[in-house]
């Protein structure tokens, strides 16, 4: 591949997850024409970009799909046909068609069959095409002079302004060279706010000194107060154009209009690229520079200046981290595209295709996550979200015969749990029924029964079984679960599932961060040094000082060594704790106090509490699952290492699992 066509494809990218937010506006937006038809000519531009560059570097599964797609957009741009829920749907689909085909080498041919897309998109073009006749009374009503410089676009922008509600004017207007720029867009401004221009035709010659020119301008009146500014530029006149649209000239009524929100356009200016080798070598000069000048200060600490050096060393430290937590945001997206693109092409389309009411609600939009992990995580995602819409959620009658609301629930979220990424789908539905798992096992020859919950949820992620009584062409229990499995072994991560019958289902992905900066409570174990999310402990013991709401407290809680639950070893006695060692406190959360073996909590043993600090985790990659509850790597402030616990997951797995 040329650096060419690498430069191509990263570009490409950036126009797919544009192209992905400007239609979720333009489903909002539709049936607002003004917004409508810019937004529509923004995703025209975007995909002729792509189609362009597609076909002169012999990326040619890009460039058919864009073709295509570009023919259709064409004729939205123009108001020729109006827009609908399967057409939006088949642009989302379409821009899905060229982000796999982008996968595809150039000069070699997809493995997905794209010619039924080429056909749909086809069809809409041509639909377009034939119900694109110009009213020939709208160019016989303008003026010749102006009808003559209007083209094609221009004109069905007028005729659809018209038909609706708005009259066309023609405004004059004449400014002097020297201040042409400013006072033509004050002008513009001005009438921006009560309509939209059409058209701007140059005048006729006035001087050496002025430049003259025509609006062709749509409104549904021109107040006294856009006229009042308007004349404050200088000598402004405006003509009211009387037009009759002919009988039968109207647009295909294809759809049904939705809510208005201003469609906003981010641009595609203010971002520079860089390569994230790049980042990750500064965000380990940060760490080297912050050790070194702890070791250059340390070198006085038995000096008259220790004090002024201990708090320059605290200083210096902050300030590296701060600059350490700014790198990293660079190397994130908000996780808040990837959960909004999951809920509009998986959710609503499913939700629409099965006539089920289902509201969404994004959670965890502002977490930034890498974008190497987005698109893990991103197919996926809608395997779940289909999911969860197509066998979890409960049809309207059936949800008012439960007593629940008809409407469904579904909540996509994302958090950062101490070095790893943790995206979860929830619905309020029916849950999964365990004992048709294990029937169903049973009837596979994969299980006689004996099953614990946990071993019976993990069966639904075997490739081909599912509960489901009936095929359903957009998903099923089991349907595509397997791959969301394979995705998270192939990104050292896992998927987690907790269902409760009537109630609904969760499914959690969790990968491995590649950094990520969280506040650590550092211990040491021996000669190890250790990491634990301080959001995971709730009070600590040093050597008979004691913190947090839970260390004065916890008599009641039984007592484990951290160096046994990271072995995985049944060594849990407490008769060579002293009482004057230091330990953590974990308490279960509020929410799955039931959870578990019904202990509350654990405080954990350890030789040492050194410090609870903001500390950079690089996490472990696709290796992390070889490492139970482990989840990256932290390079302390002298240099030293130290793992990274999922404390949580380790109590889990050592203890209650195995008391279970």
């Amino acid at each position: 591949m040329t650096e060419e066509q690498r430069l191509f494809l990263t570009d490409a990218e950036e126009i797919v997850e544009r192209l992905y937010r400007d239609l979720e506006q333009l489903r909002i937006v539709r049936s607002d024409g003004r917004r409508r038809r810019e937004l529509a000519a923004q995703i025209f531009r975007r995909v002729h970009t792509l189609k362009g560059s597609a076909a002169s570097l012999t990326f040619g599964s890009v460039s058919e799909i864009a073709h295509q797609f570009e023919a259709v957009l064409d004729g939205t741009r123009l108001g020729r046909i109006e827009l609908t829920d399967d057409m939006l749907d088949t642009f989302e689909a379409a821009v899905a068609a060229i982000e796999r085909a982008l996968q595809t080498p150039p000069d070699e041919k997809s493995t997905h069959d794209d010619s039924v897309m080429v056909q749909r998109l086809a069809a809409y073009a041509q639909a377009s095409n034939t119900q694109g006749v110009i009213a020939s009374g709208l160019r016989a009503a303008l003026p010749p002079d102006i009808a003559g410089s209007l083209s094609e676009y221009d004109l069905q922008h007028a005729r659809e302004a018209i038909r609706e509600g708005a009259k066309l004017f023609i405004v004059s207007a004449g400014f002097l060279i020297d201040s042409f720029d400013r006072d033509f867009r004050e002008l513009t401004k001005i009438l921006g706010e009560g309509g939209e221009t059409v058209a701007t035709i140059p005048g006729r010659p006035a001087g050496d000194d002025q430049i003259n020119f025509q609006i062709l301008y749509a409104a549904e009146y021109i107040s006294s107060e856009v006229l009042r500014h308007a004349s404050s530029l200088g000598n402004i006149t405006h003509t009211e154009i009387k037009i009759e649209m002919p009988a039968g000239e109207t647009r295909s009524s294809l759809g049904a209009a939705y809510p208005l929100t201003r469609a906003t356009d981010r641009g595609d200016y203010g971002a520079v690229r860089i390569e994230l080798t790049q980042l990750d070598d500064l965000i380990s000069t940060a760490g080297e520079l912050s050790r070194q000048t702890a070791n250059a200060l340390a070198t006085i600490s038995g000096s008259t200046q220790a004090k002024a050096a201990e708090s320059a060393t605290r200083d210096l430290h902050m300030r590296f981290v701060a600059f350490e937590e700014r790198l990293i945001k660079l190397r994130l997206v908000p996780a808040g595209e990837v959960l909004q693109r999951a809920a509009a092409r998986a959710g609503r389309i499913a939700a629409r295709h099965l006539g089920k009411d289902v509201e969404f609600e994004i959670k965890g939009a502002d977490v930034g996550i890498e974008k190497s992990l987005a698109d893990v995580i991103a197919d996926p995602l809608l395997h779940l979200v289909r999911n969860a819409i197509t066998h979890g959620i409960e049809a309207p009658d059936e949800r008012r015969a439960a007593g629940k609301d008809p409407t469904g629930h579904v909540t996509l979220a994302a958090a950062n749990q101490s070095g790893r990424i943790q995206v979860t789908v929830t619905d309020d539905g029916r849950g999964i029924e365990l004992d048709r798992v294990v029937a169903t096992a049973a009837q596979q020859g994969i299980s006689n029964g004996g099953l614990s919950e946990d071993q019976c949820l993990r069966l639904i992620f075997r490739p081909g079984f599912s509960t489901s009584r009936e095929l359903s062409e957009m998903a099923g229990r089991g349907i595509g679960l397997d791959v969301v499995d394979r995705a998270m072994d192939v990104a050292g991560g896992e998927v987690r599932v907790a269902t409760e019958k009537g109630a609904g289902t969760t499914f959690a992905m969790i990968v491995p961060a590649g950094l990520s900066l969280a506040k650590c409570v550092i211990v040491r174990c021996g000669e190890r040094l250790y990491a634990i999310d301080a959001a995971h402990v709730s009070g600590t013991s040093a050597t008979g000082s004691r913190s947090g709401s839970d260390a004065n407290d916890s008599a009641n809680v039984p007592l484990v060594y951290l160096t046994s639950l990271v072995t995985l070893s049944n060594d849990y006695a407490e008769d060579v704790f002293n009482e004057g060692d230091a330990f953590i406190v974990w308490r279960r959360p509020a929410h799955s106090q039931n959870g578990g073996n019904g202990v509350p909590g654990y405080r954990i043993a350890v030789d040492e509490i050194i410090a609870t600090q903001e500390t950079l985790i690089r996490g472990l990659g696709r290796h992390a699952y070889r490492w139970v509850g482990i989840c990256g790597a932290a390079e302390m402030f002298d240099g030293a290492i130290a793992l990274v616990l999922d404390l949580p997951e380790l109590i889990k797995r050592g203890l209650e699992t195995s008391a279970g």
